[in-house]
């Protein structure tokens, strides 16, 4: 794929000067107790300014989905190690709770769209990407939805990556979504 191919997919992020987070990974739905991953990539400039991540919406608000940790995935000499970070509940300027984490310390590269070759290529691509995971705490009977956003402190505006997401207390959500005659992705299981 050509530079252009890919501005043309994704966009000059690069070129603006400011990093652009987008989501490359994030599962269909969050479940009480069991810990979410999502995985995110900078596909604009760099930037040394950080980012945060927030978990936002009425039930977050109300209290009835609540978030007991936040890990972040650290790549070190090739080696990953999820690390513990605290994710407090905060109140805005317009009265609402939501769960938000500072991460100041983490760079985000550049986005360079070669493909990896080699070890230590394919192991520099695993270093810019971000990965965190949650573990929402939810005993109701519907799916509310929240927000989940994270935003580069360097263009918090035009270069956040945004998801709502479902929140079920069934454990074996994907079970029983079988069990309807559905596929795992939402389509009709053929017969």
């Amino acid at each position: 794929m050509k530079m252009n191919e890919i501005k043309g997919i994704l966009g000059d992020h690069v070129a603006s000067g400011k990093p652009c987070l987008k989501m490359i990974s994030c599962g269909e739905i969050m479940i009480d107790r069991l810990p979410y991953t999502f995985s995110l990539q900078n596909i604009g400039a760099a930037s040394k300014e950080g980012l945060i991540v927030s978990l936002s919406g009425d039930d977050i608000d109300s209290g009835r989905v609540r978030f007991t940790d936040l890990t972040f995935q650290r790549i070190s000499d090739g080696k990953a190690e999820w690390v513990r970070y605290d994710l407090p509940l905060v109140t805005k300027n317009d009265g609402k709770r939501i769960y938000q984490a500072r991460f100041g310390s983490i760079f985000l590269s550049e986005f360079d769209p070669s493909v990896a070759s080699t070890e230590e290529e394919f192991l520099g691509v695993l270093s810019t990407q971000l990965t965190f995971r949650v573990t929402p705490l939810f005993d109701g009977d519907d799916t509310p939805e929240i927000m989940l956003s994270v935003y580069p402190l360097g263009d918090p505006l035009t270069g956040s990556a945004t998801e709502w997401k479902k929140v079920t207390s069934d454990q074996d959500y994907f079970l029983h979504k079988l069990k309807k005659g559905k596929g795992l992705f939402g389509r009709k299981k053929r017969r």
